[in-house]
C-alpha cells in the first residue's frame, strides 16, 4: 500500500488532543490543527493567515515573550504557559516552540501546546483540509510513529530520530516492537489486536510505568498517546511518543528530596509546615504541632484550610499569589487571644519548587516573637523616656569636627542659647555666650588643653543667653585623637540653672535651720538610736533650766517628762501595736506612726515646775532609709492651754443653755407638723362626708353620713386629745409605749378616712396573721397608718379602683410591715433621694404638702426601725417598715 507522508501527517496532527499550530516571523497563524481551533472557539477560515500570537495568547503574550525571541533566534524553548480561552478559562500548558529553519534561513516555528490537567479533547472525527507543507509533524515535539494493523511502522517524524536514534529509513518497515524492551515485545503485539478492535484514542498502559528501546540499547521511560487514523480505508494507529526519563528522574529525585526534606522539617526546632499545591500537608515540624495544639491529630495530606477552617479569605489569597506569582511573604502581626493577652507571630510564606519553575508547593514558617518585640517595644520606650528625659532634664550635645571646622549644635543645646533652629554656631560665637569673666576663661582654657593634650572637661558655669537671660550651665567635653592628631571634640550640654538655684536655696535653708536649732524661741532636742541625747539647743536650754553640757551624751528625754503620762502612752501604743511598749521605746513608736505629727506633753522643768509643750517627734534616716536618731520640737503652750481650759468651760454652761433651747424649739416644730397633718386628714374626711351629704337623695344614706359624722367627729377629738398628750410628754420622746394590735389601729384608721374610702370605692385587704402585736408608741403608729393608707387614696390611679394591701410579718426577730397600693407610682430614679424630705411633693395635688411621709419616717426611726420604699410610675407603690 502506498503511503503519503504529507496528507497523512497532517492528518494526525489534526487528530491529536494537543494543540499544535504553526507561526511564521511575522506572528501570524499558518496552521493550527483541529484541537487549538475547537479550544480556541473560531473556524480555520478565521485564523489561518490572520490570527497574530498576541491574539492568541491575549494577557499571557508578555509572559512568553523571552522565548518568543529565543526561538526565532534559532533556539528550541521549552516553558509553562498559562492561557485564557474564548470562555475565560485559565488553563496550564507544557509548551515547546521549535524553529522552522531551511537553508540558515528563519522562516517561523511550530508551537506545541500540552494541556497539564487532562486530555483537551477526544480524537476528531471531521479533520480539516489545511495547505501546509507536508512535513508538519516533523516539527511536533513529541515522537510521532504510524502504524498499521499488523505492527508495521509506515511513518515516524524527525524527534523520532532524537529520542530512539533510528534514522528515518532504518525504522520505516519495522515492527513497532523493535523499540521495546525485549522481555516486553512478544506481549506486546497482543496489545496491538486489541487496540485495533476498540479503536478508540487512549493513553497508552494508563497508571503504568512505560519503557521504550533506544537504538544503543538504553531503556528510558516513556508516555505513550494512541489515535485510529483511517486512511484510504485502512486502519491506522498513530503514537505519540515522549521522552519522560529526565521527569521520572526529576520526580525520583523530588520524591527522595521531600522525604529528606520532611525529616528535616519534622526535627526542625522551629514551626514549620510544608504544603503541595492544593494546600495539604506534606511534613510538619514537632514544634508546629506543638504550637498549634495539633498532638494526636493526623494532618498529613489534610488540607490546610479543613485543619485551620477559620483562616481569612485575606489570608488565603496570600497563599494563592505565592503560589501562582511565586511570591514570598512575610508579615509581623499582633494577635490578641480570647483571654486578651498578646502576642507577636512571625510568619513567612514561600513556595518551594518540584522542579525548574515549577512550584510544588508552599512552605509556611511561623514564630512567636513576643519576647523580641516586647524587648523592641521596650527599647524604645526607654529611648524615648530617654529622649524625652534630655529634653526635661535640658540636655543636649555638641560636636566640633576640626578637619571641617564646624560646630554642631543639637536642638536643646540652641535652645539653652536660645537662639533659633536655623542658627549656624562657630567656636568664636559660642564662647562668647559664656559670661565674662570666670566662666569664659575656665571654657576657654578647657577648650585649647582639650584640643592640644586630650584632656577632657566638667565644668559648671554661667552663660548669657541670645535673649540676654543669665542661666547656669554643665559643659562636657572630649577629644578625639586620631594619629596623633585632634580630630574632633563633643561632649555634652545641660542646663543646670534650676539645679543651682536649688543649691543656693538649700544653702540659705540650712542656715535657717542653723538659726532655728540655736533658736531660744523652740526647744530642740536630738538624740540617736539609743535615746541619749546629742543635741540640746538654746531654747531647750531656757525651757527645761538645763545646760547643754548636763544633757549631751548623759541623759535621756525621760529625765523631762512625767511618769503618769509615760504610763499612759505606754498603754495606747501598745495597744495599737499589739505588744508592750515601754520606756524610750515609747518615743521611738510615736515618731514612726505619727511623722511630723504633733501632741501635746508635759514638760518637767529643773525646777520641778510642770510646762505645757506641744512635741513633734520625727525619725532622722539615711539615703538608704535607715533611721540614725530622732529629733523633737517642742513649743510651750502652758498660757495657751491655761486659757482654753477656760474658754472650753465658759463653752461648756453656753452649749448646755444652747442644746436645751434647741430641743425645744424642734419639740415645738415637730408638735405643729403632726398637730397639722393629722388633723388635715380628720377634717378633709368631714369635708368628704359633707359633699356625700349635699350629693345624696335617699334618707337612709344621708343617715348612714350623719352617724360617720359623728364618728369622725370623736376620732377628731380622741385626736386632739392625743396630741394634747402628746405634747405633755414630748420631753420624754419615744419612752411611752404600748402593746398594739395592727387591726385596731387599721379599723381606726378606716373609720377616720371613712369618707374618702367611700369616694374612691377603695378596697382595704389586711393579713396581719404572722405578727399581729406590737409594741410602740400609740401616736406614732397611727400616724404611720393614717399618713401611708390616705396617701395610697389619695394618690389612686384614675384607670382603676384603689387596691389597699397591708400585711406584716416576724423576719430576723424584727417586726416588717408593708404597704401596698396600685396607684400612680412613683419615679425613684427622679425622686428617690428626696422621698421622705419635708415638703417634698411628687405629683400635682393641691391638697400635698409633703409632711406625712417625712414624720413617717421620723416616728419610724425615732423607735429605732427602717422604712423603705419600691415603686413603679403606672404600677404602684410598697413601703416596707422594719420596727
Amino acid at each position: 500500500m502506498s503511503f503519503s507522508r504529507g496528507p497523512l501527517g497532517i492528518k494526525a496532527a489534526n487528530q491529536i488532543p494537543e494543540l499544535l499550530v504553526y507561526w511564521d516571523t511575522n506572528e501570524i497563524c499558518q496552521f493550527a490543527n483541529t484541537a487549538f481551533l475547537k479550544w480556541l472557539g473560531k473556524s480555520s477560515e478565521k485564523v489561518i493567515g490572520k490570527l497574530t500570537l498576541r491574539e492568541a495568547l491575549g494577557q499571557s503574550y508578555q509572559k512568553q515573550i523571552t522565548h518568543l525571541e529565543k526561538v526565532l533566534a534559532g533556539h528550541q524553548q521549552n516553558f509553562t504557559l498559562e492561557i485564557k480561552n474564548k470562555q475565560v478559562t485559565s488553563h496550564f500548558f507544557s509548551v515547546r516552540y521549535t524553529p522552522d529553519i531551511e537553508n540558515d534561513k528563519r522562516l517561523g516555528f511550530t508551537a506545541f501546546y500540552s494541556p497539564q490537567t487532562g486530555i483537551l479533547s477526544n480524537a476528531i472525527k471531521k479533520p480539516i483540509s489545511i495547505n501546509l507543507h507536508e512535513n508538519i509533524l516533523e516539527f511536533a515535539p513529541d515522537a510521532i510513529v504510524i502504524i498499521n494493523s499488523s505492527g508495521t511502522i509506515l511513518y515516524v517524524n524527525q524527534q523520532f530520530e532524537n529520542i530512539f536514534g533510528y534514522a528515518n529509513h532504518e525504522a520505516i518497515g519495522q515492527e513497532i516492537e523493535f523499540l521495546l524492551p525485549e522481555k516486553l515485545r512478544e506481549k506486546h503485539k497482543s496489545h496491538i489486536k486489541s487496540f485495533f478492535r476498540s479503536s478508540n484514542f487512549r493513553p497508552m498502559g494508563k497508571g503504568l510505568e512505560l519503557f521504550g528501546q533506544r537504538k544503543n540499547g538504553e531503556n528510558f521511560n516513556v508516555e505513550i498517546s494512541l489515535i485510529p487514523v483511517l486512511s484510504n480505508g485502512d486502519s491506522l494507529v498513530m503514537a505519540s511518543i515522549r521522552d519522560v526519563s529526565q521527569q521520572t528522574r526529576i520526580e525520583t529525585e523530588l520524591e527522595e528530596s521531600n522525604k529528606r526534606n520532611a525529616i528535616f522539617i519534622q526535627q526542625s526546632p522551629y514551626a514549620i509546615a510544608m504544603l503541595d499545591q492544593e494546600m495539604r500537608y506534606m511534613a510538619v515540624s514537632k514544634k508546629w504541632i506543638k504550637d498549634y495544639v495539633l498532638k494526636g491529630e493526623e494532618i498529613i495530606g489534610k488540607s490546610h484550610f479543613k485543619i485551620f477552617p477559620n483562616i481569612e479569605e485575606d489570608r488565603k489569597q496570600i497563599y494563592h499569589r505565592c503560589l501562582t506569582e511565586k511570591r514570598i511573604f512575610k508579615k509581623e502581626e499582633l494577635i490578641i487571644g480570647d483571654d486578651g493577652s498578646n502576642k507577636w507571630i512571625k510568619s513567612d510564606v514561600r513556595p518551594w519548587y518540584a522542579s525548574e519553575n515549577k512550584v510544588g508547593g508552599l512552605l509556611i514558617h511561623t514564630e512567636d516573637i513576643t519576647t523580641i518585640k516586647n524587648e523592641e517595644n521596650e527599647k524604645k520606650r526607654i529611648e524615648a523616656i530617654l529622649e524625652k528625659t534630655n529634653e526635661i532634664s535640658r540636655i543636649g550635645t555638641w560636636e566640633f569636627n576640626l578637619e571641617e571646622e564646624k560646630l554642631i549644635w543639637s536642638k536643646v543645646v540652641r535652645e539653652i542659647h536660645e537662639v533659633p533652629e536655623d542658627f549656624v554656631p562657630d567656636v568664636n560665637t559660642a564662647i562668647n555666650f559664656y559670661k565674662e569673666g570666670r566662666s569664659r576663661e575656665l571654657i576657654s582654657q578647657a577648650v585649647k588643653h582639650a584640643l592640644e593634650k586630650g584632656d577632657s572637661y566638667d565644668l559648671e558655669i554661667e552663660l548669657v543667653t541670645a535673649k540676654g537671660n543669665e542661666v547656669w550651665v554643665r559643659a562636657i567635653g572630649q577629644a578625639e585623637f586620631i594619629g596623633g592628631q585632634c580630630k574632633r571634640i563633643f561632649g555634652i550640654f545641660q542646663d543646670i540653672t534650676s539645679v543651682k538655684k536649688a543649691e543656693i536655696k538649700l544653702s540659705r535653708v540650712n542656715e535657717e535651720l542653723n538659726a532655728m536649732l540655736n533658736s531660744e524661741l523652740v526647744s530642740v532636742i536630738g538624740t540617736d538610736n539609743q535615746g541619749t541625747i546629742n543635741h540640746f539647743n538654746r531654747g531647750a536650754e531656757k525651757m527645761l533650766q538645763y545646760s547643754r553640757s548636763e544633757m549631751i551624751g548623759k541623759k535621756t528625754p525621760q529625765v523631762f517628762h512625767t511618769i503618769e503620762e509615760m504610763e499612759k502612752a505606754s498603754v495606747e501604743i501598745s495597744r495599737k501595736v499589739g505588744r508592750k511598749v515601754s520606756g524610750l521605746s515609747i518615743f521611738t513608736e510615736i515618731a514612726n506612726q505619727y511623722e511630723h505629727g504633733a501632741q501635746e506633753w508635759t514638760y518637767v522643768r529643773k525646777d520641778g515646775k510642770h510646762i505645757s509643750v506641744l512635741l513633734a517627734l520625727t525619725s532622722l534616716k539615711n539615703n538608704q532609709g535607715e533611721v540614725f536618731g530622732f529629733l523633737g520640737i517642742a513649743t510651750d503652750i502652758t498660757e495657751l492651754v491655761e486659757n482654753q481650759n477656760k474658754l472650753k468651760k465658759a463653752n461648756e454652761n453656753l452649749e448646755v443653755l444652747t442644746e436645751k433651747l434647741t430641743s425645744q424649739n424642734l419639740q415645738l416644730a415637730n408638735f405643729a407638723h403632726i398637730t397639722s397633718h393629722n388633723l388635715r386628714a380628720p377634717a378633709n374626711n368631714l369635708n368628704s362626708l359633707l359633699q356625700f351629704y349635699h350629693t345624696s337623695e335617699g334618707q337612709e344614706i344621708k343617715s348612714t353620713i350623719i352617724e360617720n359624722f359623728e364618728t369622725v367627729s370623736k376620732h377628731l377629738i380622741s385626736t386632739l386629745d392625743n396630741l394634747v398628750d402628746l405634747l405633755k410628754i414630748q420631753h420624754e420622746g419615744s419612752k411611752k409605749i404600748e402593746i398594739l394590735t395592727f387591726n385596731e389601729v387599721l379599723e381606726k384608721t378606716k373609720e377616720m378616712l371613712v369618707g374618702h374610702i367611700m369616694e374612691s370605692d377603695a378596697q382595704i385587704i389586711a393579713d396581719f396573721s404572722q405578727a399581729p402585736k406590737i409594741t410602740f408608741n400609740r401616736i406614732f403608729l397611727e400616724s404611720i397608718f393614717l399618713n401611708l393608707v390616705g396617701n395610697a387614696i389619695k394618690y389612686r390611679s384614675p384607670d382603676r379602683k384603689p387596691i389597699i394591701q397591708l400585711q406584716s410579718k416576724k423576719e430576723s426577730g424584727r417586726i416588717l410591715l408593708s404597704v401596698k397600693d396600685n396607684g400612680l407610682g412613683i419615679d425613684l430614679k427622679k425622686h428617690g433621694r428626696n422621698l421622705f424630705g419635708l415638703h417634698k411633693t411628687f405629683h400635682e395635688n393641691k391638697e400635698a404638702k409633703g409632711i406625712g411621709l417625712f414624720l413617717t419616717k421620723k416616728h419610724v426611726e425615732a423607735m429605732g426601725g427602717i422604712i423603705t420604699a419600691k415603686s413603679e410610675v403606672g404600677l404602684g407603690t410598697t413601703f416596707t417598715i422594719k420596727f
